[in-house]
C-alpha cells in the first residue's frame, strides 16, 4: 500500500511514524521515500506500508492509502482487500473464492482481518485492533 504526498517534508515526516504494533502483526512505513517526477507536475513523494509477521515482511502492491480505502476498512471491514497478489490483506467475507476456504480451515474469526498467501493464514488482525489500523492510516494522510 502507497501513501503519496505533495509535500518532500510531508513524506519524510510521515516516514518517521511509530510502527503500530498488534498482537500478530506491526503495520510501518518503508524507511525509503520514493521520488515520482511528473512532467508539468508538481513531483510527488511515495512511502510504502510494509507489515511485519512471524519474521516476514509483507507489501501489499497496486494500493493506495486514501479516503476511500481507510472508508471501506472502517465500514465494511469484512469486505476489505488490498494485494493485487498474494499476499492480501482482507476480510473474511469473500464467499465462492479461495479466501473463503482458508477462512474456514484456519478458523478465522469472522470479524477479523488477515493476511494470506492464498493458502494459509499469515497474521490475524482482530476486531478490537480494526481502529487502531483505521486510526494509524489516517494519521499517516492527515
Amino acid at each position: 500500500m502507497k501513501v503519496t504526498m505533495d509535500l518532500d517534508h510531508d513524506a519524510y515526516h510521515v516516514k518517521d511514524t511509530e510502527p503500530l504494533k498488534l498482537k500478530e502483526v506491526d503495520f510501518k512505513v518503508k524507511p525509503e521515500v520514493k521520488e515520482r517526477k511528473r512532467l508539468f507536475r508538481k513531483t510527488l513523494y511515495e512511502l510504502t506500508i510494509i507489515a511485519e509477521a512471524n519474521d516476514q515482511t509483507y507489501e501489499f502492491e497496486g494500493y493506495d492509502v486514501d479516503n476511500g480505502l481507510i472508508s471501506k476498512l472502517e465500514n465494511e471491514p469484512s469486505g476489505f482487500i488490498v494485494g493485487d497478489e498474494p499476499p492480501f490483506l482482507c476480510g473474511t467475507d469473500w464467499p465462492d473464492s479461495g479466501i473463503s476456504e482458508v477462512v474456514k480451515e484456519n478458523n478465522v474469526p469472522l470479524d477479523s482481518l488477515f493476511i494470506t498467501d492464498g493458502k494459509k493464514v499469515l497474521a490475524i488482525i482482530y476486531n478490537d485492533e480494526i481502529p487502531e489500523l483505521v486510526d494509524w492510516m489516517k494519521r499517516l494522510i492527515n
